[in-house]
């Protein structure tokens, strides 16, 4: 039997560079660490499609034809979108297809809480400040890509701020 405390740990089987979450009494499905960055970059690229298109038909069926209306609700159809899909599900629909799903990191725990979900979405708001914003969020998520392949939980900006950390799901 395992005796650690609860936590994020190498457990015997896994791939050198990853960690899952011991609860005290059992492992987790979820693995952190790993070569991560392509597939959450295509899961990323997916959502995106996704949420715009969504975008797109809202827009068109409100008519939206102001720089101002669309931001507004490129915000609250993306925020909507990722904190929705975070909370209730645990991962957005591109997270799903990769096998990946956010998770609390302090406890594992997936879905995390919505504040937990709202904080993951926080420095995404950066892209709301006129003109400067634009390139502030181009520099979090090229920070974040970077981090992707240095950090050793593959944690990003996103990840950071809400505390969490994206775990692959095991097939096993």
């Amino acid at each position: 039997m395992y005796t650690e405390q609860p936590g994020w740990y190498h457990a015997e089987g896994d791939p050198l560079d990853t960690k899952r979450f011991w609860n005290g009494s059992e492992w987790s499905n979820g693995l952190i660490g790993g070569e991560m960055l392509w597939p959450r970059f295509a899961a990323r690229l997916m959502d995106s499609v996704i949420s715009g298109i969504i975008l797109f038909l809202i827009a068109l069926g409100f008519g939206a034809n102001s720089v101002f209306a669309i931001t507004l609700m490129s915000i609250f159809v993306v925020a909507i979108y990722e904190i929705a899909f975070v909370t209730l599900k645990g991962a957005t629909p591109g997270k799903m297809l990769f096998r990946f799903k956010v998770v609390e990191a302090s406890t594992g725990q997936c879905p995390p809480s919505g504040s937990i979900a709202s904080m993951r979405y926080a420095p995404g708001l950066l892209s709301v400040i006129p003109f400067i914003g634009t390139f502030a969020y181009l520099g979090v998520c090229g920070i974040s890509l970077w981090w992707l392949r240095s950090d050793p939980d593959r944690q990003t900006i996103f990840d950071k701020a809400g505390k969490t950390f994206v775990a692959r799901v095991s097939p096993w």
